[in-house]
């Protein structure tokens, strides 16, 4: 095999998401493992701006009605560049990198990494059938595919994806040297408005169904019926952002729920918050959930997904059932009330994700991926 060996990861990029995340972690070590990556969105934005940021080949494909939706230049692009490894993230990306590789006669390995659970990111039923049809036709043109965490795996071998074409690999986050210890809430409180006295329960999350924010919404009912020293900041954006606002208005908790929209400044104003809070309906492995953990705050999340792999419930987290509101109530109640309860599962989460969630490990897994895939066959 020659070196260095070309990766093409192609996704969607109109949002700066988990999967987002996900692969600007990924292609940052490349290099160093002797892999020459280049990065193929469908959009301009955020993420296609940090990937050049580091330094990284970057191509916006055009995806109007000429172009097929991206797939003449995606094609375009496989047959001058000659990758050897396609990867695809994404919906969108499986649907159009499948098809432009076979056009070309199956010139890259091909493996999609599979970041959620496709029922559940489509409400509308016409789409999920659409997209669950295409993703079960074109399953003999990928080689292989990374689930993010086990139960994921599971979902996919129950709907016929054979076990030999896949690898779980968790996903992971860049992490500081040394841990995050003690930070001042100063610039957290000043955005919020509110004094020492108040217990900060934060939220970092697109506003979407499958997150569950309804279910907080209800919670925070109760909570602030019991006491009104707690104050919600809600970080993302997403469609249910009108919805969820009036919501809180109807449910009489507007003024505890801050809605703060996506902001750059989230790394910096996450290890202010007291307690972290996911209310997700489903997951693959929320990247959220790890980066609260690193930053050393005491995670309440729902048992789903890969959230239990990450999280031993009254060890380094706690885990409630999903669409529980009297559950998420009480768990976040507990920690509320019990400082020192929240600063020993502060400090064991962040200890257990500096020991098992590094982008080293991830990186190191999946280039592994690669070179099985490409080693010759005798």
């Amino acid at each position: 095999m020659e070196k260095p060996i070309r990766v093409l990861y192609l996704i969607g990029g109109g949002e700066f998401g988990g999967a987002e995340q996900h692969l600007l972690g990924l292609v940052n070590y490349l290099d160093e493992h002797g892999f020459h990556p280049q990065v193929a969105a469908f959009y301009e934005g955020e993420f296609a701006k940090r990937v050049r940021e580091l330094g990284i080949p970057t191509t916006v494909l055009q995806s109007d009605a000429k172009s097929v939706g991206g797939l003449n230049p995606l094609k375009d692009l496989i047959r001058d560049w000659r990758p050897h490894v396609l990867h695809t993230h994404g919906v969108r990306a499986n649907m159009i990198g499948r098809l432009a590789n076979k056009s070309q006669g199956y010139p890259a390995k091909s493996v999609t990494t599979v970041h959620s659970n496709l029922a559940l990111d489509y409400p509308a039923a016409w789409k999920r059938t659409l997209f669950g049809t295409f993703e079960k036709i074109t399953w003999p043109y990928v080689d292989h595919f990374i689930l993010v965490s086990h139960a994921m795996k599971s979902d996919f071998l129950q709907i016929g994806l054979p076990e030999a074409k896949m690898s779980v690999i968790h996903n992971a986050i860049e992490l500081p040297d040394e841990p995050v210890k003690h930070v001042p809430q100063t610039a957290l409180r000043k955005l919020i408005g509110v004094g020492e006295d108040v217990t900060i329960v934060g939220t970092v999350a697109r506003l979407h169904p499958v997150k569950g924010h309804t279910y907080l919404l209800q919670a925070i009912q109760k909570i602030v019926q019991e006491r009104q020293d707690v104050i919600f900041p809600w970080f993302g954006d997403g469609d249910l952002f009108d919805e969820l606002q009036a919501e809180a208005k109807q449910l009489g908790v507007e003024q505890y729920v801050r809605f703060l929209g996506f902001r750059k400044d989230i790394p910096d104003l996450l290890p202010q918050l007291d307690v972290f809070c996911l209310p997700s309906l489903s997951e693959g492995l929320s990247l959220s959930i790890l980066e609260a953990l690193a930053a050393g705050v005491p995670v309440v999340t729902t048992a789903v997904g890969g959230s239990p792999e990450v999280i031993t419930t009254e060890e380094d987290g706690l885990l409630v059932p999903a669409a529980d509101p009297q559950a998420l109530y009480e768990s976040i109640c507990l920690l509320v009330k019990n400082k020192a309860r929240r600063l020993e599962l502060a400090q064991a989460g962040q200890d257990m994700v500096y020991r098992r969630f590094t982008m080293r490990r991830l990186v190191d897994e999946t280039t592994k991926v690669y070179k099985d895939l490409l080693e010759p066959t005798e």
